[in-house]
């Protein structure tokens, strides 16, 4: 597989409480599959698109911002797990995204944010005459977010996220929860070291377009710690499923339903020069 992408982005001030957010990104995806043992399905693909981005940022007051955007990205088709490589070649699964929210300032330290948005996701699909049809897969949904500088040392995080959506059929689609919820606590402990834990949450959703079967909700606690050894070398160790929780975060199909990593852990050094 070989990509090129480029991408540019620019924000413009009409005024001093109105910014205008640009961009554009163009990716290229050669990809090639030898099949060694059924060479008949060995072949190439090649897939180039374009993404556009736009924004508008309005500050009415120093400590509020609101915000709109919407943009566009895309997935290459590669067929079932490359099967059909070079032979059913399909045009990529296009999305667009709208987004509108707000950024308030509650106070030194407090922040909090809330956005809404639509994601519709088009998904090429064989049309029986060498060619390609798209099906489309609405998500709405919103998001906030509370940020807050509970003591001088103590930091909270906490996200909450609701989706809906309806496919082509009017049914929910597949992998959707409907609640998501996310909280993190920091904390200083020293000068040099500092602490951290949090926990998410997630609904259950279904494997397939049908209400059985589905994916459990399941609930995955998270550590880290860091102990910074001069000013430009930093050791830092992050635990994941702290609590060694059985749980399925996402499925190709009912029979190939991932199993979440048990209890690891990884340890960094990273240094500034």
């Amino acid at each position: 597989l070989d990509v090129v992408s480029v991408f540019i982005q620019d924000t413009i001030s009409l005024s001093n409480s109105l910014d205008v957010i640009l961009g554009g990104r163009f990716d290229r995806f050669d990809l090639s599959v030898d099949n060694v043992k059924t060479p008949a399905d060995s072949g190439s693909q090649d897939d180039s698109h374009f993404s556009p981005r736009v924004g508008f940022v309005y500050k009415p007051q120093e400590s509020v911002s609101l915000y709109a955007s919407y943009s566009e990205t895309f997935i290459p088709q590669s067929g079932e797990q490359y099967a059909n490589l070079g032979k059913d070649a399909l045009d990529a699964d296009e999305f667009t995204n709208l987004e509108a929210g707000v950024k308030w300032n509650l106070k030194d330290g407090y922040d909090l944010s809330l956005a809404i948005f639509q994601i519709d996701q088009d998904f090429a699909e064989d049309d029986g005459n060498d060619g390609s049809t798209f099906i489309t897969t609405e998500i709405t949904g919103f998001e906030t977010q509370f940020v807050g500088q509970l003591s001088e040392n103590w930091t909270l995080t906490a996200g909450y996220s609701f989706l809906d959506g309806e496919d082509k059929d009017g049914k929910r689609p597949k992998e959707l929860p409907e609640n998501m919820i996310s909280v993190w606590n920091y904390y200083q402990a020293s000068e040099k070291l500092g602490l951290g834990i949090g926990a998410i949450y997630q609904d259950e959703s279904i494997i397939k377009n049908d209400p059985t079967p589905v994916l459990p909700d399941y609930f995955r606690v998270d550590a880290a710690a860091y102990y910074a050894i001069n000013e430009d070398l930093r050791l830092q160790l992050n635990i994941e499923n702290l609590l060694d929780e059985t749980y399925y975060p996402s499925a190709h199909s009912t029979h190939q339903v991932t199993v979440g990593a048990p209890i690891n852990a990884r340890i960094s050094i990273s240094g500034r020069f």
